[in-house]
């Protein structure tokens, strides 16, 4: 866990070049603003494309593909949560049972039957680890 000081914001958000991530990525960022740079720099000057081209519409189209991208990133996140939430209703209804499941059974088994009680006192965790 990072710890910081709220008050001192400034040092912590230019601190993030030290992250792993950052490093590794570097050099492919570099690489891929000096290519768009290219890129750019031959539209413009070397091929002198004009106003009249489809090239202009570049910027619209990403646009509408970062858009329709970010509506499938919020329906998988949606789904995800939903499937982790499923997963721990029933998580949590398996511990339920198991728990009523003891409860009963320490009412229902004689006090003094010793074999039958360990017996269930080993199997009822097991089921649930399995």
């Amino acid at each position: 866990m990072i710890s910081y000081n709220p008050k001192d914001w400034a040092q912590f958000l230019f601190s993030i070049h030290k992250t792993d991530t950052i490093r590794k990525l570097f050099p492919l960022l570099i690489f891929v603003c000096l290519y768009s740079w290219l890129v750019a720099y031959l539209e413009m000057e070397y091929f002198k494309l004009s106003q009249n081209t489809l090239v202009k519409n570049v910027p619209i189209m990403h646009s509408l593909l970062g858009f329709a991208i970010s509506m499938l990133l919020v329906f998988r996140t949606n789904t995800a949560y939903d499937r982790w939430w499923e997963g721990r209703k029933l998580w949590g209804s398996l511990v339920n049972n198991s728990r009523n499941m003891a409860v009963k059974l320490n009412s229902f088994l004689p006090h003094d039957d010793a074999r039958e009680r360990s017996f269930f006192k080993t199997i009822i965790p097991r089921f649930r680890r399995s």
